[in-house]
């Protein structure tokens, strides 16, 4: 008889306590942000409001860095010595090199206990990758192997979309993402871009908003449902946001839930490792294509 299965994640996937109590995900395993000189674990000891004030005050983006293996393998060994299997659902491996040291911690806790662990690279970041994770928790609640649940989300990779709209520029353009002649440019035109996160991990701008916030907000939405109308499979909708003022952030949730074709919208604010690359006003809606 197959092992129970639990699955992990890492604060990549902006989930918090109470959803991931909500779908039966096990655990969370901390990024870390540097940020004045201090290294502070996302989530838990700095948030997306501390990264907000920190580049107010210094006009510096924190850095971000992934948890080293040994983090990783304190984590797995709560469940490992219990005798559970392992699937882990990772941010990006191209964009941190958490999911090689979750690779590297959960080879050594398999040797140790004799049991089973999957990593699987999402190829993809916050809400989409929490979709992943939490289709990976259903499947684990219906009590599939750890094989198996790994072989459908690694398939799932290329079935979600990542969308997401960048409240500015400026963010970027500190991180070194962007010039900041570009930024300059992009702020002075009220031109807001949509980045796009393929099935290979490779992110792109195809597209760009132009106008109020407000407006820009309302035509990212109604770009992203149009696309949902043709292709999504209507089971989930992850709404993600770094932080916004109250009344903007209320217009677009109704926006959203008035679409009315999603089974369930689930509401998360980003932990820090998404919002020192986005900065406020960021917005994204994810969902899983058929």
């Amino acid at each position: 008889m197959a092992n129970k299965v639990v699955i992990t994640t890492d604060t990549g996937c902006d989930l918090n306590a109470e959803l991931l109590e909500k779908y039966h995900i096990a655990d969370m395993i901390p990024l870390y942000i540097n940020m004045q000189g201090k290294s502070l674990t996302d989530y838990h000891e700095c948030t997306p409001d501390d990264i907000f004030k920190c580049y107010n005050d210094t006009k510096q983006v924190p850095k971000t860095a992934a948890p080293p293996p040994a983090d990783y393998i304190e984590h797995f060994e709560k469940f490992a010595s219990q005798g559970f299997d392992i699937v882990h659902i990772s941010i990006n491996g191209g964009f941190s090199s958490s999911y090689a040291n979750s690779v590297l911690a959960g080879d050594e806790i398999s040797r140790k206990y004799g049991t089973e662990f999957y990593a699987v690279d999402s190829h993809t970041l916050t809400g989409a990758q929490a979709l992943l994770a939490i289709r990976a928790a259903e499947l684990a609640d219906s009590g599939m192997n750890a094989k198996d649940i790994a072989g459908q989300i690694t398939a799932m990779t290329q079935k979600v979309q990542t969308d997401f709209l960048l409240g500015g520029m400026d963010y970027a353009a500190k991180g070194g993402r962007c010039s900041m002649l570009l930024a300059f440019g992009a702020n002075l035109l009220k031109l807001y871009p949509m980045m796009h996160i393929d099935g290979a991990g490779v992110i792109t701008a195809p597209k760009k908003f132009r106008g109020s916030l407000q407006s820009v907000h309302n035509q990212y939405i109604d770009y992203v449902l149009g696309l949902a109308e043709k292709n999504a499979d209507h089971s989930r909708l992850i709404v993600d946001y770094t932080g916004m003022d109250k009344p903007l952030l209320d217009s677009l949730l109704k926006r959203v839930r008035d679409y009315g074709k999603f089974e369930d919208v689930v509401l998360c604010r980003t932990n820090c490792t998404v919002a020192t690359h986005g900065g406020p006003n960021t917005i994204a809606l994810f969902y899983v294509n058929k």
